[in-house]
């Protein structure tokens, strides 16, 4: 998590980390792991990545995949957006 904290931060934005104590199987590479966006009230879901912490998918399309992080922010930032 920690590289698509430091680009969040790095861009201005705060970061809230929210734990979810459900239990999920390492077998899970959807909800085991999982990573979801919202808007500062909540209220907005913003972008949601499927397993983006789990170990299998690191460094590909994961936490540590600098191009899945670009990615992962460009579409929370597109649907923070002024919608026109």
């Amino acid at each position: 998590m920690q590289p698509l904290i430091n680009e969040l931060l790095s861009q201005g934005y705060s970061v809230q980390l929210k734990h979810v104590p459900t239990e999920t199987s390492w077998e899970n590479t959807t909800e085991h792991g999982y990573v979801t966006f919202f808007s500062a009230d909540g209220e907005k879901k913003l972008a949601h990545r499927d397993g983006f912490q789990h170990n299998r998918k690191l460094r590909k399309g994961g936490s540590w995949d600098a191009a899945a992080v670009t990615e992962f922010i460009a579409e929370a930032t597109k649907a923070l957006a002024p919608s026109a």
